[in-house]
């Protein structure tokens, strides 16, 4: 099968620094096949046999640790799962220059409807679809000060790992590659 890993939080700032191409190296020592990254913030495509994505998390967290001596929390998504969430993505969306739009892929122990619940998009502002597996925002450019998504420094933040719009499509189109 065909699977991407979201590392979460590596590359930003100037902390949690791990090169591609070590990463595909590591990677590539757990057996897995076809592994790839694309751009330096954590996604990595690559094949296995294994079905279960929560011991894929599990086996690579632990060998991205041993590896460069930090945790790092990962969401792993098989190419259906992925493209699932990207035919949620609402056509209005798409192409339009009007809004930023994010994925917020969530931890497999992640509950993203409680995760809604605690978000106040603003009418006119925000728009949120909601599914099992991430939580797809979309706000006007023109209103970004003004957003109900207020994420960061909450408990639901670190549960979850955001990927933009053209990116979320690329990583959607390699699987399908």
């Amino acid at each position: 099968m065909k699977y991407v890993a979201l590392l979460r939080g590596i590359n930003v700032g100037g902390s949690s620094l791990i090169r591609m191409a070590d990463l595909r190296a590591c990677v590539g020592d757990l057996g897995f096949e076809d592994v790839g990254t694309y751009i330096a913030s954590g996604n990595l495509l690559f094949r296995s046999s294994e079905r279960k994505a929560a011991r894929l998390e599990s086996q690579l967290e632990t060998a991205i640790k041993a590896t460069f001596g930090f945790p790092v929390r990962t969401v792993v998504r098989s190419r259906d799962e992925v493209s699932r969430i990207v035919g949620r993505l609402p056509a209005h969306w798409h192409g339009n220059d009007d809004l930023r739009v994010n994925v917020a892929f969530a931890l497999r122990e992640a509950d993203t409807r409680a995760i809604a619940r605690g978000l106040r998009p603003k009418e006119g502002i925000d728009e949120l679809v909601v599914t099992p597996a991430a939580l797809l925002m979309a706000t006007r450019r023109d209103s970004l000060g003004r957003t109900g998504f207020r994420l960061i420094g909450t408990t639901a933040y670190p549960m979850l790992t955001f990927r933009n719009f053209n990116t979320t499509l690329k990583i959607a189109a390699l699987l399908d590659a």
